[in-house]
This record gives C-alpha cells, structure tokens and sequence, in this order.
C-alpha cells in the first residue's frame, strides 16, 4: 500500500465521502483511475485504516477506537452452534445481556441470551433449544410472562426484524448499531436495563467504536425509535454526530 499521505488531509474532518478521497489522493499526487480507486477503497475499509461512518460517508479512526466486536459467553455460542447445525440456512441473530457490560457503571451479573429469528420460525426454534436447554427457554413472551419465568441464562426467541443490520463477517453476531436501537425498542431487552444507563452506553459506545449513523437510524426508523435516540443523543449525551444534524 502506498505512504497514505493523503489521509493527513481528511483527519480534520467528522466525515468525508469518495470524492473527498479521491480529490485527497490527487492532490498528494497519486493519479489512478476509477477500478484502481474503487479497489484501493475496499483496501482501506479491510485494513480498518477508514471506517464507514453513513451512507458514502467515511472518516479516519481516532487513536483507540475501533471497530466493534464482541467475546460471546459460551452459552450464547453453544445456542448459536446449535441453531447453526440443526438450520444451516436460517437467518437469526444472538444478542446478550452481559454484552453491554462494558458500556454500564452497573455490571449484569445474570445473563440473558436473546436469539431473533426470520420469519415465522421461533416455534421451530424454540423445539430445537427446548432439549438441550430445558425449563430455560421462552419464545415470543410477553413482558409479564418474561419476569415470571426468568432464569439466569434463559433463552429467549423473539422474531427478527426485518431489515435488521446484518453483520458482514460474522453472520449470527448482532452489530452495535442493532444493539443501540434494541436496548431502547425492543420491550424485553429495554425492560432488563435501567433506563438511567442508556446516556452511557451509548457515549461509550460512539467514544470506543465506529458507528454507522446511516445504518443505526435507518434501523431506529424501522422500529419506530428514531425520535427517541435522537433526543436522547441530543439532550442526556455530548455526542457529535457525523452524518447529520440534530
């Protein structure tokens, strides 16, 4: 790869887009035509030296932040392993509650793995998990039913949402941007936190990691949340987000 000189022109910016790029490279002397660009930008974006922050718009990662990923515990990978083998094509993804442990003042202690599964599946999910996790598993419960029947390491199947973000690498992970609009639409998961920490998981989570902003409120909009994380970013956080204006 070449010396990326031309990357010191774009770090003052929040975000840049291709022909802010591409306008960089020739002007630092680098002259290549649209294949070579579109090639050297997918470099770029697999070596995490940019980072996609919106829809065609990018910026250079600050020192210590990166891009996001979770250590699942050994029981969400077990469920995921076993949803995997019994239904090798099923669309689903796995959230836990102890995920947001490093974004909290308060620790979950007791964890909770949330699987959401495409279509109208869960009952054949919840058959599969009900053997290996007996008494553990709940599919589509109600918010009462939820707090009656819980347990530590209860297993939950709720119905994905369509256009729900998809991670790119690992295709079962939830992606922080789906866990940001979850804690605050989905009635489970935003019923197992207290409300009180929402400002710090999400200046933790923007402060540590890059976030797609397109893809966090394209999903928000779909789960009618939009709103509700925008005044929550513009009146309890200091975020300054890229990509639009609050």
């Amino acid at each position: 790869m070449d010396n990326l000189n031309y990357l010191g022109l774009l770090n003052d910016k929040n975000s840049f887009t291709r022909e802010d790029l591409r306008n960089a490279m020739h002007f630092s002397g680098s002259q290549i035509s649209e294949a070579s660009f579109k090639a050297k930008l997918q470099v770029l974006l697999r070596s995490k030296i940019i980072a996609r922050v919106g829809r065609n718009a990018y910026c250079v990662p600050e020192d210590g932040v990166n891009m996001y990923h979770h250590e699942y515990s050994e029981l969400a990978e077990s469920v995921a392993k076993k949803i995997t083998e019994e239904h090798p094509y099923l669309d689903f993804t796995v959230l836990e509650i102890v995920q947001l442990n490093e974004f909290v003042n308060h620790q979950f202690a007791h964890n909770i793995v949330f699987v959401s599964v495409e279509g109208d599946l869960c009952g054949f999910i919840f058959d599969a998990l009900k053997r290996s996790y007996p008494g553990k598993v709940l599919v589509a419960p109600t918010t009462s039913i939820f707090h009656q029947y819980w347990y530590d390491d209860m297993v939950v199947i709720v119905k994905l949402i369509t256009e729900a973000p998809k991670h790119n690498t690992y295709p079962w992970s939830t992606r922080l941007e789906k866990l940001l609009v979850d804690i605050i639409a989905d009635p489970l998961i935003m019923d197992s936190i207290s409300e009180s920490e929402f400002p710090n998981i999400y200046a933790e989570a923007f402060r540590k990691y890059v976030i797609d902003e397109s893809c966090l409120f394209r999903y928000a909009k779909r789960r009618g949340a939009e709103n509700d994380i925008l005044q929550l970013i513009r009146h309890r956080t200091d975020i300054q987000l890229r990509t639009r204006e609050l």
